[in-house]
């Protein structure tokens, strides 16, 4: 019996281990904390190329990335790290207080929080796919957000499922280990795919 390694079955195994190898990396990536931004956007360099069929070598991709992204990555990060610190800091604070004018203070916190979840998901995807400043970057990353208010909807609601099934049932948790990370941001690169496009067709940034 002779296997065709160019028949789907055998594609699609191969892919499936690929990404497996890709997610284990990408965690292991992800351990010194202050990398997390720099591995994130790697792993969107690598899923938006999948997600539009620019097929190759997937380790090769994410490690370039990773380093050619590393400056700009980490401090995207450190600022969403720092920002969300100070709003999380205020929210436990003003929620403690408990009269009507720290209910009105939690409320504009909880949209700023809001905000910052938002411009957090697009950043990183805009890191892999655009070369700019990273005050232009986060700026773009909002405003890019309210443009394409559906996709944003999508993208909170994939990773709101996520995060609920991996309360609710331990079997997500070690399929996040496995391939989780790296299957999630290949479904939401085919929804960055759709926004990115236009973009790259004004700026002629395409790869």
């Amino acid at each position: 019996m002779k296997f065709n390694i160019n028949s789907p079955v055998f594609q699609f195994i191969n892919t499936f281990c690929e990404f497996i190898l890709l997610n284990i990396v990408f965690l292991i990536c992800c351990l010194p904390v202050f990398t997390i931004g720099a591995s994130l956007s790697a792993l969107y360099q690598v899923t938006i190329r999948e997600a539009r069929g620019e097929h190759g070598y997937i380790l090769k991709t994410f490690f370039r990335a990773f380093r050619e992204n590393f400056k700009a990555a980490t401090l995207a990060f450190l600022f969403y790290f720092i920002a969300g610190a100070v709003l999380l800091f205020n929210l436990v604070f003003w929620n403690a207080i408990g009269t009507m004018a720290a209910n009105v203070i939690l409320l504009v916190l909880t949209l700023l929080s809001a905000m910052l979840i938002i411009s957090f998901l697009y950043t990183f995807p805009l890191i892999a796919r655009f070369q700019n400043r990273i005050a232009v970057t986060i700026k773009n990353s909002y405003r890019i957000a309210m443009e394409h208010r559906l996709q944003t909807i999508a993208l909170l609601l994939t990773q709101g499922i996520a995060i609920l099934l991996c309360i609710m049932a331990d079997q997500t948790k070690l399929f996040m280990v496995i391939v989780g990370f790296a299957f999630i941001a290949y479904c939401n690169s085919f929804l960055f795919g759709r926004v990115f496009a236009g973009y790259e067709k004004i700026e002629g940034v395409a790869d």
